[in-house]
């Protein structure tokens, strides 16, 4: 005759003290591989205005900034001129598949008249990069 009491089974018991080293040790590695934003907002610009200014949501590769002394920034760093430009932006998308890696953000204060950024915006394009103005909703 088989008995009717089954056999309770012993729970297994799960060392969960380990938990929170992996957690941290993930949220280490996240930060460590991921890109950090690099927003090389230190150099003063006064940005124009315009009322087609929309934010967009692109990974920027590189950023150039001309300040209102007209002095050239690339990655926040003065450079000499449109040619430094069109190489260091060249040199960052060499390893770029698709137009999405391409974008460069392009800052330059208000006083600064076309013959200053005109050949900035040109060693751009020549390079292959996709610019990216950034300005100022009009005030209201």
């Amino acid at each position: 005759m088989k008995s009717s009491r089954k056999k309770r089974r012993k729970p297994i018991p799960l060392p969960i003290a380990s938990m929170g080293d992996i957690a941290f040790l993930l949220i280490i590695f996240f930060l460590v591989c991921s890109e950090a934003i690099k927003d090389n907002s230190s150099v003063p610009v006064a940005l124009p205005f315009s009322e087609q200014v929309e934010k967009t949501k692109v990974t920027v590769v590189a950023r150039v900034t001309i300040d209102e002394t007209g002095q050239i920034h690339f990655e926040g760093e003065p450079v000499d001129g449109a040619k430094d430009i069109e190489w260091g932006v060249r040199a960052l998308l060499t390893s770029t598949v698709s137009d999405d890696q391409r974008h460069v953000q392009f800052r330059c204060d208000k006083s600064q008249p076309k013959e200053v950024y005109q050949p900035i915006l040109q060693a751009i394009a020549e390079a292959g990069g996709i610019i990216e103005a950034v300005g100022e909703n009009e005030p209201q």
